[in-house]
């Protein structure tokens, strides 16, 4: 029997405002004239909560906000329908800027985030553990203010496995390295990611799935490797498979890898098998480039591509 869980928990540690700014003729060192603004609650773990609930998963939003901004950000949740129970903090949370060109081109201006202080640190983890008792899944997503160590998603990954729920990391670096250590269920780098650990660039199929094995055999269960527009790479213990999504006129690609995040955990969720587990999460993730809005999706966009998606067993 397939078991449904209550709750996505997702994780925002840098929590942001996100504007797109859609201008025409975007000049760097020109005066610009925005044509359309949108803001939206951002940082990857809210993107990550937008999209589940559209995929209809119950959600709640937790990090850590602070300021004016973090008022803005939860009034926007609020709006959405968003539940969110966040730690506040004395910051300021930051704003981050999307530029998309009449082209469709996409020029990112991301502020790095105030720094906290280990009181804080340890503020959020005991939240954290309180929270994560509600849910079955937990997603972990995105960067981390500044003062919080590298192994901050190992820590939380820990509490999570003591508390018997599993985890879907999405960061990079350090922390992604520190990440795996504390063997998530499911890490989702993608291709730039894994490269930069690896040290090479252009890496092939075959090179990305022998590197990503050992993340398997460390106990991680699932590796989802995002390919942009070739779609992504899933390697497990019972074996790799590369799905590719159907050609699609993109309209912001902004947010695809938090969709993706979103519908690797409804389909843990759910208890997809590999293929299942990988089709959904691509065709979620193809849907999301299809709004101008960052980490949006629609139902019927999702069931149309689902069908397209093309699955290839490699190993």
């Amino acid at each position: 029997m397939r078991k449904t869980y209550a709750m996505i928990l997702t994780v925002t540690l840098n929590v942001a405002l996100d504007k797109y700014y859609y201008v025409p003729n975007f000049l760097p060192g020109n005066v610009n004239r925005v044509a359309k603004m949108i803001p939206t609650a951002g940082g990857k773990g809210l993107n990550v909560a937008r999209v589940a609930r559209t995929l209809g998963a119950p959600v709640k939003a937790t990090g850590i906000i602070g300021g004016r901004t973090g008022d803005l950000v939860c009034d926007l949740l609020s709006d959405e329908g968003i539940e969110a129970e966040f730690l506040k903090a004395p910051i300021e949370s930051r704003t981050c800027i999307n530029i998309i060109d009449a082209a469709g081109e996409s020029t990112e201006v991301l502020e790095a985030g105030d720094e906290i202080g280990e009181e804080t640190v340890s503020l959020f983890f005991d939240h954290f553990t309180r929270l994560v008792h509600e849910a079955d899944v937990v997603t972990l997503s995105g960067s981390a203010l500044q003062g919080m160590p590298d192994d901050i998603y190992a820590e939380l990954t820990a509490i999570a496995r003591e508390a018997g729920k599993p985890t879907v990391l999405d960061t990079s670096g350090e922390k992604l390295l520190r990440g795996i250590e504390a063997a998530p269920t499911v890490i989702k780098p993608n291709r730039q990611e894994i490269e930069q650990i690896m040290g090479v660039e252009d890496a092939a199929a075959d090179d990305l799935i022998d590197h990503c094995t050992a993340y398997v055999e460390a106990g991680v269960r699932y590796v989802v490797v995002s390919l942009g527009d070739e779609g992504a790479l899933l390697m497990t213990r019972d074996g790799a498979w590369q799905g590719r999504p159907p050609g699609l006129e993109v309209v912001n690609t902004v947010g695809s890898g938090d969709a993706m995040v979103a519908a690797l955990a409804v389909g843990l969720r759910s208890g997809d098998g590999p293929e299942e587990f990988l089709r959904q999460g691509i065709a979620v993730s193809a849907a999301n480039t299809l709004t101008e809005s960052t980490g949006h999706v629609r139902l019927e966009d999702v069931e149309k591509i689902r069908g397209r998606v093309q699955i290839t067993p490699l190993r």
